[in-house]
């Protein structure tokens, strides 16, 4: 005969709290924990700590095991013996039961013999705990009186770190730029971190797939970027193979769904802001408008992160720093200034005569640039050419030839519009 039973509420569910290191990257990371003992070695994952587990990562180092299981923990409550309560007011017998399946909770009456379901809720467990139910791991030794110590190991999803910038300019090449680290957990696991160690590096791992990590940018006022350095916690620990990694020991709590962020690396930048833009060669009237570029070269590597940009306290846009090295000059673009603008009118002078294979052409550019602004400003307009690219003739004192590419430099007072011609013939074979 089966019946079930009305649900109570009897079992409180605790979480397991960890001591850890951890080796972060910027979408894994990796749990380091120092063990020993006597007999096996038992660690217990919560459900939704496991399923962020990557597998074939677990790993111990030290005392050698014979054996390492991973298993369902809820399945060592078969054979439990239990109490039931009906969750009604009424005086009634309560349930001496063992539990047959501890995934249905199929339970059998220990005094009839009779088998029924009941809900986990309305158990008393008598010589079980039930609140580490999730997946066990578990290494054997030698002996039962091995005394064992080592390290376990494993990759993790959710656990991850991201560097972001705020640059500050004062002038178009004035700046100072501050670097954060923000420590991200999106599980719902709590962890007691003594030691933190953040990696910069392409990590190849069989598992690709990974939780997406969301930078959080916050602003940082201009007068903090001196006193964030005073108080910088996270020190620089060198490179290995395009591994540039940092240190942290200095132990914290890293709360689930939480974020952490913190003064990075103490960097100097050197900064030059122009404007830039690039157009094909053509027949016809083409124009368009310049963007704003900005030239940052520091003097420390940076890992690739999120770059906020103020101009003159004036907040100008973000973009997505990719890793620079140290005195690399990197190119950031952040958006258009409708008040630079440039108007070409491209005649076709002279081309090849073969009809069915165009060979050659030769245009004259009439180019006209113009600065709408109360400011001087400087800048740069580039052609692209073709396979062979040739300046016959041109009237642009700044003119250039880079390759394939024609740049043109310049520089304009408030309000001024220069004009000037360039004859140039692309080949195509």
């Amino acid at each position: 005969m089966l019946f079930v039973l009305p649900l109570v509420l009897l079992v409180v569910f605790v979480d397991r709290i960890s001591t850890l290191d951890l080796n972060l990257y910027r979408s894994v990371a990796e749990i380091r924990q120092n063990q020993s003992g006597t007999g096996s070695f038992q660690n217990i994952f919560s459900n939704g700590e496991f399923s962020n587990v990557i597998d074939g990562t677990i790993s111990w180092t030290g005392t050698p095991f014979v054996r390492q299981e991973i298993f369902n923990t809820i399945d060592s409550l078969k054979g439990a013996l239990v109490n039931v309560r009906q969750s009604t007011s009424c005086d009634c017998k309560i349930i001496e039961a063992k539990i047959i399946d501890p995934n249905s909770m199929l339970l059998e009456n220990v005094e009839t013999g009779v088998f029924f379901y009941a809900d986990s809720r309305s158990i008393e467990y008598k010589s079980k705990r039930p609140n580490n139910i999730g997946t066990t791991l578990t290494f054997e030794f030698k002996k039962k009186t091995t005394k064992f110590s080592g390290t376990l190991s494993y990759l993790v999803r959710g656990i991850s770190w991201s560097p972001s910038y705020d640059l500050f300019l004062t002038n178009d090449e004035t700046c100072s730029l501050a670097a954060f680290a923000s420590i991200r957990n999106n599980q719902q696991q709590e962890y007691h971190v003594d030691n933190t160690f953040l990696y910069s590096g392409d990590l190849q791992l069989i598992n690709s797939q990974s939780t997406p990590v969301r930078t959080v940018v916050a602003a940082a006022a201009k007068s903090q970027v001196a006193d964030n350095a005073s108080s910088r916690q996270i020190q620089s620990e060198g490179e290995e193979r395009g591994f540039y990694f940092y240190s942290l020991k200095t132990d914290y709590k890293l709360r689930p769904s939480s974020s952490i962020r913190l003064p990075f690396i103490e960097v100097e930048s050197q900064c030059r802001f122009y404007y830039k833009t690039s157009t094909n060669i053509g027949n016809g009237v083409y124009k368009g408008v310049f963007q704003r570029n900005y030239d940052i070269k520091p003097n420390k590597f940076l890992p690739a992160g999120v770059l906020t940009i103020r101009d003159d306290q004036i907040l100008v846009g973000q973009s997505n720093l990719p890793d620079t090295p140290e005195n690399f000059t990197q190119t950031v673009v952040i958006g258009q200034d409708n008040d630079v603008r440039y108007n070409i009118k491209g005649n076709v002078t002279a081309s090849s005569e073969d009809k069915a294979k165009q060979v050659w052409r030769t245009y004259e550019l009439d180019v006209t640039i113009s600065n709408y602004k109360n400011k001087p400003i400087r800048g740069q307009l580039d052609f692209y050419g073709a396979i062979r690219t040739n300046i016959d003739d041109t009237s642009c004192s700044t003119v250039k030839l880079d390759a394939t590419t024609i740049n043109l430099p310049f520089e304009l007072a408030e309000g001024e519009t220069s004009r000037c011609q360039i004859t140039v013939t692309l080949r195509y074979y």
